[in-house]
């Protein structure tokens, strides 16, 4: 269940995450607003995909390369990239799509092959100096999967400081917004805004503070909830789910290799 609370606050909150998701997935489009960039959010998780489930032993091989490697030496950076871009492909082959709605099944396979990716993922950023880009755009989806805002926005900004567009930091806004940094969201927003096109800006700017604006009165649902819950209960679960698929919920991803 997403929400311990009860009654007409449990409702009020629902609704509030609802409306939430709906100026996310509808008005932004995937971040695309307009625009032929990439880096939307719908384009990052493939949506359009068909029936995505398989098995992974396709992926078992490199997986056990990997491993090895790591046993002889736990700070191969390579290795654990490799993990962590393995994993993630082998979780998206675990995806299955639920056949009345359209959306993506996450299997316990799937959550456990994202676990390990972003696990992976942790391990070498500690060690890497300049970590990678195109992984870094993968692991994002298995963060989104996971429902870690940010996790998503940690390995976000690593690929939109690479290839910085009005998609990338609009992206990177929406994570630090659902994690409740509102200041670094706000200045990915700028950074949104300034990569748009001409054009384009205003809407931007307008639907930017929006997802701002609903963020924020969230984040004060969320304190007065918590305020009233039960000792020892955890009234909201991470905001990029919820009812109506929460503030970036995806639909079944397509496997694809940086």
């Amino acid at each position: 269940m997403l929400f311990d609370l009860r009654g007409k606050r449990r409702r009020l909150v629902q609704v509030v995450y609802a409306v939430l998701a709906a100026l996310f997935l509808i008005s932004f489009v995937g971040f695309g607003i307009g625009s032929d960039v990439s880096g939307g959010i719908f384009d990052a998780l493939g949506v359009g995909g068909g029936d995505t489930s398989s098995s992974t032993p396709e992926y078992e091989a490199d997986i056990e390369e990997a491993e090895q490697k790591l046993a002889k030496d736990p700070k191969d950076e390579q290795a654990l990239l490799r993990l962590a871009e393995t994993h993630y492909l082998a979780g998206q082959s675990e995806l299955q799509t639920d056949q009345e709605t359209g959306q993506p099944v996450i299997t316990d396979e799937a959550r456990i092959q994202f676990d390990e990716s972003t696990s992976a993922w942790e391990r070498y950023l500690k060690l890497a100096k300049q970590p990678s880009a195109n992984v870094a755009a993968l692991v994002v989806q298995a963060y989104v999967l996971l429902n870690d805002a940010a996790g998503a926005a940690e390995a976000q900004r690593i690929a939109a400081e690479d290839r910085p567009s009005q998609g990338a930091y609009s992206n990177l806004a929406l994570y630090l917004y659902a994690s409740g940094d509102f200041e670094g969201g706000d200045e990915a927003a700028a950074k949104a805004v300034a990569e748009a096109e001409g054009s384009q800006r205003a809407t931007v700017k307008r639907q930017l503070a929006k997802i701002a604006e609903s963020a924020r009165r969230i984040e004060e649902k969320q304190k007065q909830a918590a305020k009233n819950a039960p000792e020892g209960q955890n009234p909201l679960q991470a905001p990029l789910s919820g009812p109506g698929g929460g503030l970036g919920a995806p639909t079944a991803p397509a496997p694809t290799a940086p």
